[in-house]
């Protein structure tokens, strides 16, 4: 192992900031699925909030800092304090400048919030929903059925609203290939949060460009919780459901909208991208094994996975190669080149916090330009060097 990686490792692991951070993030994303953090007014508290609350006291305590007096003060510190502010000790370059663990316009739990809440491991599954996906998953593979996997996967990518009538109805559809996956609906489509109605009109609005629903700001306005559709302008607004509409609405889950619906739209169009170029791509091989698996013509194959993480260091200390099958050649992680134009140093941070040289970190403009070199000169993948200028399409996000 790189002795600068178990230098970081160890720093990782003696920080009681890390601990602190953890622990506040994952109360957080508590109270914003018990309710709304912002009216953290109710005792008792979770049980996660208040050991956040004591954690935090004591932490500040130590360190002869003013400590938030309850956990209303503590929501208060987590939407409008940025982290880089707080009174802890973190290893270098984790927390990214003027990061904090809520939205200050609608106080829910921003995506850094959920990144710091499954590095703890025993809250990693409930919170990035791999629990759903696995079951799912199982039972496609049980009934030898991988066209009802990427159904659902692709589901959760453009459907992440429906209605109760359409999650009934959805299953049985002509054409559907769903198979046996409709009663796991229930599980990962729950009744659309009570944020994100607008009270007045009695309805929910959906985003025109993920089809998420956005959520009323402080300020009356409406926000989107995905970074690439805050960055494209003014949120637009898609589609309108009454609130009573068809048996009314449901909400994917917030862990399967970060970790499954965002990254597969990512992985959607690139895909189509990379075929246009000429690649073979298949999507979620083996039941979800990774994102993709590309083939070009010179027989080099990719496992490739997107990533789309607000802190560079914590997608790097989650850096492992996927499961050997399907077989690949080299495997990396996409992230939107984006994240670059935001960080410079996002590479380099990843590269000091990650535990092994695999995956291969690579923006998304990166690997359309080498797949398109690649297939024009007939080069194998070794001979590409993506960095190099050159025909530079643009990134998805």
């Amino acid at each position: 192992m790189n002795p600068d990686r178990t230098v970081h490792m160890a720093r990782w692991s003696e920080a009681d900031g890390v601990l602190l951070l953890r622990s506040v993030a994952t109360a957080m994303v508590r109270l914003s699925e018990a309710g709304d953090p912002g009216a953290a007014s109710a005792v008792p508290y979770p049980e996660e909030a208040q050991r956040a609350l004591n954690t935090t006291v004591l932490t500040c305590l130590l360190l002869k800092a003013r400590p938030p007096e309850s956990l209303p003060e503590l929501v208060e510190w987590a939407a409008c304090r940025p982290l880089d502010q707080w009174p802890v000790t973190l290893p270098p370059d984790v927390v990214p400048p003027e990061a904090r663990l809520l939205y200050e316009a609608t106080r829910q739990p921003t995506q850094l919030c959920y990144e710091w809440a499954v590095d703890a491991e025993d809250s990693a599954a409930q919170y990035s929903g791999q629990h759903h996906m696995s079951v799912v998953a199982q039972r496609c593979r049980e009934e030898k059925y991988p066209e009802a996997y990427r159904a659902f996967r692709l589901l959760l990518v453009r459907r992440p609203v429906l209605t109760h009538r359409e999650l009934a109805t959805l299953p049985a559809a002509a054409g559907s290939d769903l198979g046996s996956l409709g009663d796991l609906l229930y599980d990962v489509y729950q009744p659309a949060p009570a944020g994100h109605l607008d009270r007045e009109r009695r309805s929910y609005v959906s985003c025109a460009h993920c089809h998420g629903l956005l959520h009323p700001t402080t300020g009356g306005g409406l926000w989107c919780e995905q970074r690439r559709c805050r960055e494209a302008g003014t949120v637009r607004r898609g589609r309108e459901y009454r609130a009573d509409e068809n048996g009314g609405v449901q909400l994917l889950i917030r862990p399967l909208r970060q970790w499954v619906s965002a990254p597969g739209l990512m992985e959607k169009r690139l895909a189509d991208q990379l075929a246009k170029v000429g690649a073979e791509v298949e999507l979620w091989p083996g039941f979800g094994a990774y994102g993709m698996r590309v083939r070009f013509p010179d027989g080099t194959t990719l496992a490739v996975d997107c990533k789309d993480w607000t802190s560079p260091a914590l997608l790097g200390r989650r850096a492992a190669p996927p499961p050997p099958d399907p077989p690949y050649d080299r495997c990396l992680w996409v992230i939107p080149a984006g994240r670059l134009r935001d960080h410079p140093g996002f590479r380099e941070v990843f590269e000091r916090y990650r535990p092994s040289a695999s995956p291969e970190l690579m923006t998304d403009r990166e690997l359309l330009r080498t797949a398109r070199r690649l297939v024009a000169a007939g080069r194998p993948y070794e001979d590409i060097d993506p960095a190099v200028p050159g025909e530079a399409p643009e990134g998805l996000f």
